[in-house]
């Protein structure tokens, strides 16, 4: 079983374009859910090309938690399909309808996270998008309940001091600095100035991921952009590929030594 959050801070963005490209890219059947607090709906407005969700979401498991439903089901009937795979379901899950939806969804998430957990009955993992992290950080039992929390970022100043930032108020929130022990980076665009090494002892946190800084691929991932005729044999692709596949193997290798 994996459960896999990515958040960026706020001068870092491709939180969302990394989580749709790992959800194309998973080794088995995954749902992609959008839990950005801004309500942004990112996946739907970009990679979906503004497709109509129905009123599905996260709206609906909230509704359905107030009436005790149980939520695994829920999570599977709210979920549309993300993409076309002969081998291996790609759902997604649709977000907020509201920016203040987010705020009262703190008392689900423990119940949610566990439904989530128990679709690995069916085969099935879970790539959690938090978009771009409020100064509240994140919610500490989503921090505490994921195998990997990767906080997406480039190898920029910018992008480096916007992630502290983000480290702090997580932190702040009483997870140790050692907490998580999934809790690490994913550069994009490594050496651009920063090399991984330095970004990770500048931030106290392990570099989980690198991932190739290519604008024309990513543009396909994030705004629904033609899709390049070389799209599966490009730089971001091949490392997504990589990235994938090693998250899935670390998330159930960390399932596996909680017993999980």
């Amino acid at each position: 079983m994996a459960i896999l959050a990515l958040t960026a801070a706020g001068g870092s963005p491709g939180a969302t374009t990394t989580a749709v490209g790992l959800a194309l890219c998973w080794p088995r059947s995954v749902v992609l859910v959008d839990a950005d607090p801004g309500a942004h709906q990112a996946v739907l407005a970009g990679f979906l090309a503004g497709q109509d969700p129905g009123g599905r979401g996260l709206v609906r498991v909230a509704e359905a938690h107030r009436d005790q439903r149980p939520l695994r089901e829920v999570i599977i009937d709210q979920a549309i399909q993300l993409a076309e795979d002969g081998g291996s379901r790609r759902l997604f899950l649709p977000g907020f309808a509201k920016p203040g939806n987010a705020r009262l969804f703190a008392g689900v998430w423990p119940e949610l996270l566990e439904a989530m957990r128990r679709l690995d009955e069916f085969g099935i993992d879970v790539i959690i998008d938090l978009g771009r992290s409020t100064g509240d950080g994140l919610p500490p039992a989503l921090v505490d309940a994921a195998e990997l929390v990767g906080i997406v970022l480039r190898s920029s100043l910018r992008s480096v001091m916007s992630t502290r930032v983000l480290l702090s108020a997580i932190e702040d929130r009483g997870l140790p600095a050692g907490g998580a022990t999934g809790l690490g980076l994913v550069v994009v665009g490594e050496g651009r100035p920063y090399p991984g090494g330095e970004i990770a002892a500048a931030l106290g946190r392990p570099v989980l991921a690198r991932l190739a800084l290519d604008p024309v691929a990513a543009a396909h991932l994030s705004d629904g952009a033609p899709r390049p005729r070389r799209f599966e044999r490009s730089a971001l692709t091949r490392s997504l590929h990589t990235t994938a596949q090693a998250f899935r193997d670390r998330c159930a290798e960390a399932a596996e030594l909680v017993g999980r």
